[in-house]
């Protein structure tokens, strides 16, 4: 029976085969600034390396597979990070110091709600990277409220709209750390949703019952792109595949489910 190649791993082989080289260079950046209502706390991260992929989709290769290749059914790309050390970092024009190789960041910071932040940074042999985003509003869960019990077909979420917010995104997950159940994140454009029964049930969908914490965080920018999408899409940095986004993180909801 003849195996497909995955979608993703094809649009990969697209952008490897359109570059004439047997190695695909790019740096990847992601970075992000959050104000955090529920601890007080302002930071700024960044995380940059040097992704390496080698071309296995040869021009030989191409013409002439070898029968039974497996090369593209275990997705095997030879890829390697090399974190990016001794880069100047800034945010609005404040340092961020370089806490471990490839990772820079900066507490206890100043941010105030609907301000443009600005992110530079030169690496040590000269390359640039920019980025830009806004600080959205604060806002606040409406429903459910603090240790609210719902049957699990019955929790709606609402939040208070947040200015310069592009996205929320929602998030439910066990208090306990042992619990089996799945948990669950989505992102939306509006201020209220219904959490699917499975975010409270394991993967054979046997319901979890018990504590739950229930977070809505408001996003303006890039946040949480998967290495795919950086590859193909490019992120919104100048310079960088990678993305950089500003958000804002009211106090998270503890709340419970009953049978």
């Amino acid at each position: 029976m003849r195996r497909l190649v995955p979608s993703g791993l094809a649009l990969l082989l697209g952008l490897l085969t359109t570059n004439c080289d047997d190695v695909f260079r790019t740096m990847l950046v992601t970075a992000q600034v959050v104000r955090t209502l529920g601890v007080p706390s302002n930071t700024a991260s960044v995380l940059a390396g040097d992704l390496t992929l080698e071309n296995i989709f040869t021009e030989d290769w191409l013409e002439n597979p070898e029968p039974g290749d497996t090369s593209l059914w275990s997705m095997p790309l030879p890829a390697r990070v090399t974190p990016v050390e001794g880069a100047d970092v800034t945010l609005n024009g404040v340092q961020l110091g370089q806490k471990l190789p490839g990772i820079y960041g900066r507490a206890a910071l100043d941010l105030d709600y609907l301000t443009r932040y600005d992110l530079a940074m030169t690496t040590a042999d000269g390359r640039t990277v920019s980025a830009h985003g806004f600080l959205p509003d604060s806002f606040a869960i409406v429903t459910p409220g603090q240790g609210a019990v719902r049957h699990p077909d019955s929790v709606l979420v609402t939040w208070t709209h947040s200015d310069s917010c592009e996205t929320f995104l929602v998030g439910v997950q066990p208090a306990d750390s042992g619990s089996t159940a799945q948990g669950w994140a989505d992102s939306f454009t509006d201020t209220t949703c219904t959490v699917p029964r499975a975010a409270f049930s394991d993967s054979l969908g046997q319901l979890q019952p018990g504590g739950y914490v229930l977070s809505v965080m408001a996003v303006n920018g890039g946040w949480n792109k998967s290495g795919l999408d950086l590859l193909l899409q490019g992120g919104n940095l100048d310079g960088a595949l990678g993305t950089f986004g500003c958000a804002v993180l009211p106090l998270p909801v503890a709340l419970v489910i009953t049978e």
